[in-house]
C-alpha cells in the first residue's frame, strides 16, 4: 500500500493501520507500506515515531523509487526500512545496455543486501531485464512482463490458480 507524505504526516496513522489489520484479519507481516524517499526527509516527530510504530507493530516498510530523490543513507539506518524498490527508470535502461543502470541497480541491490533489506525491480517489462536483475540478485520483480493490472476478481483467480502450484506471488 502506498503511502503519502501528507498521510505519513497525520497523527494516529499507525492506530488506524492497527485497527484495518484487526478488523479484516490480516496478519501484519502481509502488509507492505511504501514511501518515497522525501518521506524520509521530513524531520517531523510524527513520521519518525509513525515509522517506529509501524516497526513494532511488525509492518513491513518500503522505500518507492529509490535513487531518483534526494537519498541520503543516514535516512536508511535512522528508518530501518525492509525493502528498498528500484526505480523503474534503472530497470528500462537494463535493456539498452545501459552500463550506467546495470551499476546503479547493482548498488542498490548489493547495499541492500548488506543492509539487511530486500530489493524490488519496478516495471519489468522483458526478459532480458529480468535475466538481469536475476543475475544481480534481486530479490523480488514486478512489472507487465509478470502481470497486467487487473480487476479484483481476476487477480483473486490468479492467486487461487497460482498458489495451488506452489508459487508466491507478489
Amino acid at each position: 500500500m502506498n503511502l503519502s507524505a501528507v498521510q505519513m504526516r497525520r497523527p494516529g496513522l499507525a492506530d488506524r493501520v492497527s485497527g484495518w489489520l484487526s478488523t479484516y484479519g490480516i496478519p501484519a507481516n502481509c502488509l507492505e507500506l511504501e514511501v518515497t524517499e522525501s518521506v524520509l526527509m521530513d524531520d517531523s516527530d510524527v513520521v519518525t515515531g509513525t515509522f517506529g510504530q509501524l516497526r513494532e507493530m511488525g509492518v513491513p516498510l518500503a522505500i518507492d523509487d529509490f535513487g531518483t530523490g534526494y537519498s541520503s543513507f543516514a535516512y536508511l539506518k535512522r528508518f530501518r526500512v525492509d525493502k528498498l524498490k528500484i526505480d523503474r527508470s534503472f530497470v528500462q535502461g537494463l535493456d539498452a545496455g545501459d552500463t550506467d543502470c546495470e551499476a546503479i541497480a547493482e548498488a542498490i541491490i548489493s547495499m541492500a543486501r548488506s543492509l539487511r533489506m530486500q530489493t524490488l525491480a519496478e516495471g519489468v517489462e522483458t526478459e532480458a531485464q529480468a535475466s538481469s536483475l536475476d543475475r544481480l540478485g534481486c530479490d523480488q520483480m514486478q512489472g507487465y512482463l509478470l502481470g497486467r493490472p487487473m480487476p479484483f476478481d481476476d487477480f483473486r483467480s490468479f492467486v487461487l490458480r497460482h498458489s495451488t502450484a506452489g508459487m508466491m506471488v507478489n
